[in-house]
């Protein structure tokens, strides 16, 4: 299957809109909306990727696509902008607050989510968007679990066994090939927690492109989109699932159904 081409213009209106939707009401509110204004943001999220789903490729998936990014990026910095201050002082914390909403805006611009430079950054960033935080969270924890784990596979049981250690340096994405928790997953391939993958030993392949694509997509459109594309993936649509579609796209040259994003 081709790889669908982006539109550029529906996604940066989508992105305007969707960044709208969030700052302009925490400059009303103040940090007390941002529970609020979170509650929302999932809704917004789970309506954009069913559409996106749908009518991916199409002038309307392009525009819930941006929509996607805007959304993401401005609940980045309404959370940094309460968060930051507290932890890094006042100007600093600002400063790195209207970083973390500002950058992953800027992947809606196809020149610049398919620069290596730009990508990778972002998949850095991942540590400091609040967006991402709860899959980082949960891949530290599934690391950490596994390398607990190899201690047993070091008394020989193979199921345990972590085989390799892989540093995708150019996105910063960590890859454990074998252990307990690579093992447990049923369809013996390869699973990606934000800057984490997990690599069964039954499978052939290590993923690195696709699965770092993951993290890409985490960057630009946070942990809920994570979450539901996980779902769709496994569940419903397969390979044809938009977030895989995404991730997909970090693969060069892939025969598999992609949307080209970050290629």
């Amino acid at each position: 299957m081709a790889v669908l081409p982006l539109k550029p213009v529906p996604s940066l209106i989508g992105a305007v809109v969707g960044a709208s939707l969030f700052i302009v009401p925490r400059a009303v509110a103040g940090p007390s909306g941002v529970l609020i204004l979170l509650a929302v943001y999932t809704g917004v999220v789970l309506v954009a990727y069913l559409v996106s789903s749908f009518t991916v490729g199409d002038a309307a998936g392009e525009f819930c696509r941006g929509l996607l990014i805007g959304a993401t990026a401005a609940m980045n910095w309404v959370v940094a902008s309460v968060v930051f201050p507290k932890i890094f002082g006042a100007s600093a914390g600002t400063i790195l607050a209207v970083i973390v909403g500002v950058y992953p805006f800027l992947s809606v611009f196809p020149f610049l989510s398919r620069s290596a430079l730009y990508s990778g950054l972002l998949g850095y960033l991942n540590w400091l968007l609040p967006m991402s935080w709860l899959i980082v969270a949960l891949g530290f924890t599934f690391f950490l679990l596994g390398a607990l784990g190899a201690l047993i596979g070091l008394a020989g049981a193979t199921f345990f066994k972590i085989e390799k250690l892989i540093f995708h340096w150019q996105t910063g994405t960590l890859f454990t090939r074998g252990g307990w928790i690579s093992n447990l997953n049923p369809i013996d391939t390869a699973f990606n927690m934000a800057n984490f993958a997990f690599v069964d030993v039954k499978y052939t392949d290590n993923a690195e492109e696709h699965e770092s694509g993951h993290t890409l997509n985490l960057g630009a459109f946070g942990s809920i989109f994570h979450l539901v594309g996980a779902f769709d993936e496994n569940v419903i649509s397969k390979e044809n699932a938009f977030s895989e579609r995404l991730a997909e796209s970090h693969v060069a040259a892939t025969a598999r159904p992609a949307l080209a994003m970050w290629l």
